[in-house]
This record gives C-alpha cells, sequence and structure tokens, in this order.
C-alpha cells in the first residue's frame, strides 16, 4: 500500500534526527531498501524508501503520530495528557524537537500503560481541533500525460525561486519529481518568512533573539488519467499560486487547473442525513456531521455545532434550501481495532482534512461515493426561496425576474443597497468570503475568510446589490393578480396576504410564500382567509406539499391567468366557477356550457339568449376545430325549417352582432370575422376557442 502523500514531507523527514530514524526503525521493521544501508542512510534514503517500498502497519502507526502529534499543538497535547493523568513529564527526552518528541512517546508507549493512555488522549484532544494537515483538490481542463518530468521539475523549481524572492521567503528551493503509477508527484522544500523569535540558548542564561527562516515542505500530485491535481501546502497562501504555476509548467496553461470544484456539499442540502448512508463500503459504519458553517445571504452565516447537525437545523428551523452549506466536518466511524472515529472537514470548493492519514483513500472512496467529492453540483434553479434574505447582487435578481426587474427597481420592490460579504470573483463556488472594509481614501479592501482566498481590493461597483421590499412585492402581486379586496399587511413572517380575487359569484383567498412554509402555516393562512376557499402560491421547485392547496409557481410573478385555473382545480371549484377563469391562457372564445355564458378576448357578451340560434351557433364552431357544413349547422339549429343554410346565416350574423356590441361596451374594438365562411358552404372557428 502507497504511503499518504502527506507522509512524503521531505521537511518533516529532514527534522528527525537520523538517530531517532534508526531508533523508529528498530522498532517497528526496517524498509526494505535501507536493510543495507543500517549505519550509512541519509534523510534523502528515508524518503526514497518512503516512496518505493510497501510500509508496514506499524510504520504507518509511526508516520501517522509524527505528523498528528509532532507539532506545537501535539507538543501541548501531549503535555497537558501527562499532567492529566500525573505521568513525570521526563518520562520522555525534555530536550527534543517537536517531531523527535512525538516519536519517542510512540516508541515508550507501546510498553508503558501510562503513556499509552497519554498518547490515546492526545490523539484525541489533537483530532478534535484544527491543526489537521489539509490539502486542496483541482481539476484540470483534461486528461493529459507529463512528458519531460526532470525537465517540468527544474522549470517548478525556477518558478517558486522566483515567487519566493519576490515574496520574500527566501532563497532557498529544492525540487523533486518522481511518477507513481500515473501520478506525478514534485515534492518542495523551500524556505518562509524571517523569523526572529526570542529565547534562550543551552548554557546561557540571558535572553537573545535567533533570526532564521524555516524550511517549508509542499507536495504537488497530478494524477493524469483524471486530471486532479493535489496541493499540500504548509502556507495557504501558495495554494493559488502552486494552482496557476503547475498548469504553465506542465501545459504552458496558467489556467488549466481551474476546472470544476472538486469538493461539492449540495448532496447534503438535498439528501439531509440520509445521504450520509449512500456509501455501501463495507469497511465503513456510521456517518454523522457534527460541525457545519451555513450561508445565507450576505449577513448571515451560522457555525452550528452539534452532535447530530441536522436535527438542531430542523430543531432552529433552518430550511436548507434558504441557505448553503460551504463546510462540514463528518465524523467516520471505521471498522477496525481502534474505535476513535475519523474526522473529515470538507470546505468548498477544493478543501478536505483527514484526521487520520492511515485512512485516506478509505475516505475519498467514501466522499465519492456520497457524492461530495468529484461530483459535478447539479444544476441548482434560482428561486425567491433560495435567494433569501433577499440581499443579493444585482445579476442574481435579474436571472430570476429576467425583464420585469427593472419594473421592481422603479416601484421600490427591491432598492439598492451595498452588501456586507461578497465571492470572489476567481471562486465564487467558495460562498462570501470576502468581507469589504472602507478604507479612509474611500476606497475598498475585501478581507478573505478563507486563507487559500486571498484577499483584494474592490470597487463600490464590486459591491452593489438590490433588495427585495416584501410588502411592496405583496402589493404588486394584488396589482398583477387584479386583487382589490382583502389582504393584511405583511406581519414579517414567511406568508404574504394577497387577498381576494373574484371568481363570479364565488370567492378565493390567495397567499403567497415568500420562504418554506413553517408547521402552522396552514392554520394561519386559515386565519387569513376567514372561511373562504384559499390557496397558497409556491415560488419554489424545492417546495414540499403545505398543509393546504396549493399551486406551484414556473415564475416569482405570475399573472392572473397563469394561476387562475390552477388555484381553482387546487380548491376542487372547477365545477363551480364560469369557464372563463379556468380557461387556458391564449383561448379567445370562451364557451360555458353549464352556465350558458361566451366570452370573446375576456369580453362577456351580453344579451346572448342561453339555448338561443346565435348562443348554439357559437358553441358548436366553438367544439368543432375543423369545417362545419352550413346546411348541417342549420338543421342542427332549426331542424323543422326547410331553407338551406338560412338559419346558419342568420345565427352568425346575430351572434356576431352581439359580439360587436359588447366589444363597444367594454371599449375594446374587433375588425376581424371570427366565423368566416370556409370554402362552399362552410363556416370555421378562427379563433382559439375553450369549451366547458
Amino acid at each position: 500500500m502507497p504511503l499518504p502523500l502527506a507522509y512524503l514531507d521531505a521537511a518533516v523527514i529532514e527534522e528527525v534526527s537520523l538517530d531517532t530514524w534508526k531508533d523508529v526503525f528498530d522498532f517497528v521493521g526496517w524498509p526494505d531498501s535501507l536493510m543495507g544501508r543500517r549505519a550509512s542512510f541519509t534523510h534523502e534514503n528515508v524518503l526514497e524508501a518512503f516512496q518505493n517500498d510497501d510500509p508496514s502497519d506499524h510504520l504507518l502507526q509511526a508516520l501517522e503520530a509524527l505528523h498528528d502529534l509532532g507539532t506545537e499543538a501535539g507538543r501541548d497535547a501531549i503535555v497537558t495528557a501527562m499532567n492529566d493523568r500525573r505521568v513525570p513529564l521526563d518520562t520522555l527526552p525534555q530536550n527534543t524537537g517537536e517531531r523527535e518528541f512525538a516519536l519517542r512517546l510512540f516508541i515508550a508507549q507501546q510498553n508503558n500503560a501510562s503513556l499509552a493512555d497519554v498518547f490515546a488522549r492526545a490523539q484525541t484532544q489533537l483530532q478534535e481541533g484544527s491543526d489537521q494537515r489539509r490539502y486542496n483538490e483541482f481539476m484540470g481542463k483534461e486528461p493529459r500525460p507529463v512528458v519531460k518530468l526532470s525537465a517540468k521539475a527544474q522549470m517548478l523549481k525556477e518558478l517558486v525561486l522566483k515567487y519566493c524572492r519576490d515574496s520574500d521567503l527566501g532563497e532557498h528551493v529544492e525540487v523533486r519529481a518522481f511518477e507513481d503509477e500515473g501520478a506525478y508527484v514534485f515534492t518542495i522544500l523551500r524556505s518562509h518568512h524571517v523569523k526572529k523569535p526570542l529565547a534562550v540558548l543551552p548554557g546561557h542564561e540571558a535572553r537573545a533573539t535567533i533570526e532564521f527562516r524555516p524550511v517549508h515542505g509542499d507536495i504537488l500530485r497530478y494524477e493524469a488519467s483524471i486530471s486532479r491535481l493535489r496541493i499540500a501546502a504548509r502556507a495557504s497562501t501558495m495554494i493559488e499560486f502552486y494552482r496557476r504555476a503547475l498548469g504553465k509548467v506542465l501545459f504552458e496553461d496558467e489556467t488549466f487547473f481551474e476546472g470544476a470544484a472538486v469538493c461539492n456539499l449540495q448532496v447534503l442540502q438535498e439528501k439531509g442525513r440520509e445521504a450520509l448512508n449512500a456509501h455501501n463500503i463495507l469497511s465503513v459504519g456510521r456517518i454523522w456531521m457534527t460541525e457545519c458553517l451555513w450561508e445565507s445571504g450576505d449577513r448571515n452565516l451560522l457555525h452550528v455545532r452539534s452532535g447530530d447537525c441536522f436535527r438542531t437545523m430542523e430543531e432552529l428551523g433552518l430550511p436548507l434550501s434558504q441557505g448553503t452549506i460551504l463546510q462540514a466536518k463528518l465524523k467516520v466511524q471505521v471498522i477496525g481495532k481502534s474505535t476513535r472515529p475519523v474526522t473529515v472537514n470538507i470546505r468548498v470548493p477544493s478543501r478536505i482534512e483527514i484526521s487520520q492519514k492511515l485512512h485516506e483513500r478509505l475516505i475519498e472512496r467514501v466522499l465519492d461515493a456520497i457524492g461530495i467529492r468529484n461530483s459535478a453540483p447539479s444544476a441548482r434553479a434560482t428561486d425567491l426561496w433560495s435567494l433569501y434574505p433577499w440581499r443579493q447582487p444585482t445579476h442574481r435578481w435579474r436571472a430570476l425576474f429576467g425583464p420585469e426587474m427593472d419594473a421592481m427597481v422603479q416601484n421600490s420592490v427591491l432598492v439598492a443597497i451595498r452588501l456586507d460579504s461578497i465571492a470572489h470573483p476567481d471562486h465564487p463556488g467558495a460562498g462570501r468570503v470576502l468581507e469589504p472594509h472602507l478604507l479612509s481614501d474611500g476606497q475598498f479592501y475585501a478581507t478573505s475568510q478563507m486563507p487559500e482566498i486571498l484577499s483584494r481590493s474592490v470597487t463600490a461597483t464590486d459591491l452593489d446589490g438590490l433588495e427585495l421590499r416584501p410588502e411592496q412585492l405583496r402589493l404588486c402581486l394584488r396589482l398583477k393578480l387584479g386583487i382589490t379586496s382583502g389582504g393584511t399587511i405583511w406581519n414579517g413572517r414567511e406568508l404574504l396576504d394577497l387577498g381576494i380575487i373574484q371568481l363570479g359569484d364565488h370567492c378565493l383567498h390567495t397567499s403567497y410564500a415568500l420562504r418554506e412554509p413553517s408547521v402552522g402555516a396552514g392554520a394561519r393562512i386559515r386565519e387569513f382567509a376567514n372561511g373562504t376557499p384559499s390557496v397558497l402560491l409556491l415560488p419554489s421547485s424545492n417546495a414540499k406539499s403545505p398543509e393546504i392547496p396549493h399551486v406551484y409557481l414556473n415564475a416569482p410573478l405570475p399573472t392572473r391567468a397563469q394561476i387562475l385555473r390552477a388555484a381553482i382545480n387546487a380548491c376542487g371549484l372547477e365545477n363551480a366557477v364560469p369557464a372563463i377563469y379556468v380557461a387556458p391562457e391564449g383561448a379567445r372564445l370562451v364557451v360555458d356550457s353549464q352556465f350558458k355564458k361566451i366570452w370573446v378576448d375576456g369580453v362577456e357578451i351580453k344579451g346572448l339568449p342561453p339555448d338561443s340560434q346565435a348562443f348554439r351557433f357559437i358553441q358548436q364552431l366553438a367544439r368543432t376545430p375543423a369545417l362545419v357544413s352550413s346546411d348541417e349547422l342549420s338543421k342542427d339549429l332549426s331542424p323543422g325549417r326547410l331553407d338551406g343554410d338560412t338559419t346558419a346565416r342568420q345565427a352568425k350574423s346575430k351572434a356576431n352582432k352581439l359580439i360587436r356590441e359588447a366589444m363597444k361596451e367594454a371599449g375594446r374594438e374587433l375588425d376581424e370575422d371570427i366565423f368566416p365562411s370556409a370554402g362552399m358552404g362552410c363556416y370555421r372557428c378562427a379563433v382559439p376557442p375553450y369549451v366547458q
């Protein structure tokens, strides 16, 4: 089994003395390639052995201790555990560095129960903390092999050296490269910013500053078969540089590794806790989410920490559809000797942190199976609910409202604002990570909330946005739906009480869901309606079926015609209201056979006696899409007459006269003949009809 990528950090290997490595290998077993070099091996030989030899289980455990506990935080955790268990501190060598201190504990705890207890407690503390080695992954534009690897390594060294010089990181750079079963690995040792800590030198009592440049070990791994780049860097600020530099070195394209995001938490929003069980990997047991970062708008960034985040969010009434999960911490129970779950921290779009490197590949398989890693996000429809709390950049409102947005701005449904946080233009999938601050010269500087994404200057235009005013939206909807009675001012909750739509002798109360309705919304709507049949308009495709009649809208601003038919059907009123209210959009001639009424272009044709020849003439032509013989029509209208098509001609004349009079009375004109002759002795209906 090859070693996890993080264990190939050359800087960490060199921080451990060769004498300590000899003691480690004597205890866990020597790698095959070092068996003949026990008395003369080098740090480079150790790195080569880790790259090429199959490690034993004991060696993997030693390396896990080295990387997890061999840090400043790790040493503090060990000392804390030793004090807690009353283990004398001089049980372990005190004048050693953090790396060697961790390895000495690993060796000593094998035969010392007290130190074994300390070891377990220190590991637990570190796992729950944030001092975990992270890596970021990026997808390339297309799979491509690498040629002339040694030359590429030299080019990368030159770029890193130039970057270090320009960024005051010193001038020490060493780059090694090797191929590992179709993956190309670059290990980089480089100097970092100068440090001048105050210290006491051995054998001296006086304090003094020691100037030095620490050496960082960074690792880049490119998988050619799927075009995936993994970057494990000590300093997060180096990640963007490495992404662009490797694209330029390998393929002469700095933007090569700007493909789809590797991490995607959308599946957790769509399926909730059920998504965590959909992996079918036998060696993995329970998975649960203990922390998450939930973003809703430009002002709300909620950090949830709980034994079960999904349960807590449900209890707090946080609908997942009204925000975005940007980060999640998962606990994964791996079946084996250890009962300690693996902690996995995912931050979109590219960061993954795994607490136990031994299980790195297993965890990656789990994340792949769930759909968190290497899974392109499904197209998430922009709807009113997803934009809550309705403070958004202008382009998002235009995507929702289209050409109607300008009118909404003019009518103060949308008002101009300055956003409190924005997305980085090069990293939109990371959320609103930039927080702008006004400087004394009137300029803005946006600080990044993610170390991988750099802070930057922004302009006032970058911060322009629009905010929705719910009460103004309520008035706009009343106007579009022709509502003039009923309704109440918005009360700050998720519902807009629009009022009453008149449907002839019937009434229909309408409400509009600004957000996903909460439990009890049906009772509040019925209170608004006061006994009137009521319907709830839902402007979201993510809506669950509420507890009252409802209509799903395909646009946030429906017209009256678009909702009436669906609303009437939802309330079971289709046989109780005139046909004009259920006619499909585009029907110009509407005939109601039950109530004996006819409308043309929405105007009722009054003065048309029910079951008269003129009424039946219109009804027959509306029912028959094909041509109708005037002779046959006359026989149907007046079976006793024997004068050919006279009855049909008279009925048409009477019908046209009444239609023109009704249109004139309504202030409308109708220049066309809607029942023209069609060939020899036939009539047809020339407008789209609807008959009920």
